[in-house]
């Protein structure tokens, strides 16, 4: 059974608190403290050891409240992580120092055809004179996109990879999560427009396809023609930026400076 016990901002309750737990007989299988809450993970209680473990709680100084929880924060995190990811459109793959992959959303599942984790990256996604220390990120860990394209599933993708650090300060990088990116795909985004929309050549939309030379430079570049794109369309329905970021499940700060970043309205 897991429990949330909510607490006041008083010293020395979490440690009467763990002095009740070895008198109770109620060793934790699992411990979390967020904020003013205690989270227990308690195998071995029943619903009459509850109730007795309750009332000794609630004696307990600075005790505020007590209830069941599905999950500790930790699970509820990797669930909602993990939801995030199978969602994604595109393949993400996660894979540790060793270059190994630990992780891959169902997309990257259903271009490999066959089970991903454990197989070494190198092997996952093709690439001439690439070994495993190629993929791991830069010591500082910033977020890039890779030099040139890989193979994966028969199609060629551009990679962000994106560095997963340990805890701690002055964590070092533990791997990386690496977003395989469609450019032909993007640029067809970028490139569509609302039907009637008219080109600044004075072209209508979807009236011909563009040359070579009015594509961006790089999947930076396309990316980020994507992203203002997809704003100034939205930003008329949802005139402000906590609209538009409940709209996108983006944070209203993430969603402000992006407004701000391409010039689009007035951000609150």
């Amino acid at each position: 059974m897991r429990i949330d016990i909510h607490f006041d901002d008083r010293a020395g309750f979490t440690e009467a608190l763990f002095g009740l737990l070895v008198l109770e007989h109620q060793p934790p299988r699992a411990l979390e403290v967020v904020s003013r809450h205690v989270y227990l993970d308690l195998p071995g209680l029943s619903e009459a050891a509850l109730e007795t473990l309750t009332e000794a709680v609630q004696a307990l100084p600075g005790f505020v409240g007590l209830r069941q929880v599905s999950a500790m924060p930790r699970e509820l995190r990797l669930r909602q992580l993990e939801a995030v990811i199978e969602a994604f459109p595109d393949p993400v793959l996660a894979i540790n120092s060793q270059g190994l992959v630990v992780l891959s959303n169902a997309t990257a599942k259903a271009g490999w055809g066959a089970w991903l984790a454990g197989l070494p990256i190198d092997q996952v996604l093709a690439r001439k004179g690439w070994d495993k220390s190629d993929w791991q990120p830069r010591p500082d860990g910033t977020p890039e996109f890779l030099d040139g394209c890989v193979d994966f599933a028969g199609e060629t993708y551009a990679v962000e990879r994106i560095p997963i650090r340990k805890q701690g300060a002055n964590a070092s990088v533990a791997g990386a999560v690496l977003v395989l990116r469609a450019l032909q795909r993007v640029q067809a985004l970028c490139r569509s427009t609302a039907e009637g929309e008219v080109r600044s050549d004075g072209s209508e939309a979807g009236s011909a396809e563009p040359e070579e030379a009015q594509l961006p430079d790089s999947f930076a570049e396309a990316q980020q023609a994507f992203e203002a794109d997809l704003l100034r369309r939205l930003y008329p329905r949802y005139p402000s930026s906590r609209k538009l970021a409940k709209r996108l499940k983006l944070s209203h700060t993430a969603v402000a400076n992006k407004l701000r970043s391409h010039g689009i309205g007035r951000p609150d």
